[in-house]
């Protein structure tokens, strides 16, 4: 099966059901999430002051992320390798730009001050590729962020996690492609309460292996 096949319809109507289900009920809930991370983010890079600056976003899939990010001020272009969940997105979220797009090939399109992909690099089959393509498209004193789960054994009862890495193993990627100043913490996000406002989508920068908390790692690598 090609890769980029992975993510159509199948999966986001099959494995990922429940998870990304394209409706308002479900984006306002991500969207909380996203909120709560990104509070935790805040403390290390301004992301609440987007204004006047430029963000693209790989594998946004729902497009929540890229929605609390343009409400932020950023001028948002997203982006994911399914067709299928770029033409969803475009239908909820009419005032951002989607586009269909594999990271591991270059973006040629334009600059930016910032990018982003939360819980996708985990998911290419040729990880530094896709890294190296975003170091290209910042600008000289650009941004990357990324959000990943550890190298724990229950991380790969997910078929689609073919690259999972420990942190350093991550470190030495960022590195090698050119990034400097890098910051990584894992975190773990308390579940389920994040359902009912943004602010109880608490994010504690302690890691736990525990398969009912979501604990990513995130990376924060300047250029």
């Amino acid at each position: 099966m090609k890769s980029d096949l992975k993510f159509e319809e199948f999966y986001f109507e099959g494995y990922y059901k429940g998870i990304a289900d394209f409706t308002q009920k479900r984006d306002k809930e991500l969207a909380n999430w996203f909120k709560g991370m990104f509070e935790y983010i805040n403390r290390y890079y301004p992301l609440k002051k987007g204004k006047g600056k430029k963000l693209i976003e790989f594998g946004c899939a729902t497009g929540a992320a890229s929605s609390v990010l343009r409400d932020f001020g950023w001028d948002v272009t997203a982006t994911d390798i399914s067709k299928y969940a770029v033409e969803k997105a475009q239908k909820n979220f009419k005032n951002i730009k989607f586009l269909v797009h594999n990271m591991e090939d270059p973006f040629k399109k334009d600059k930016f001050d910032l990018a982003v992909a939360f819980d996708v690099i985990e998911h290419l089959p040729k990880p530094e590729k896709g890294i190296k393509n975003i170091y290209d498209l910042l600008n000289s004193d650009g941004v990357a962020i990324f959000s990943t789960p550890n190298d724990y054994p229950h991380i790969s009862n997910d078929p689609t996690h073919i690259s999972v890495k420990t942190p350093q193993e991550w470190k030495k990627i960022l590195k090698k492609v050119g990034f400097k100043n890098i910051f990584i913490k894992q975190v773990t996000l308390l579940p389920y309460f994040y359902r009912l406002h943004w602010r109880l989508a608490l994010t504690f920068p302690i890691a736990t292996r525990s398969h009912y908390f979501i604990s990513p790692v995130i990376l924060i690598a300047r250029k």
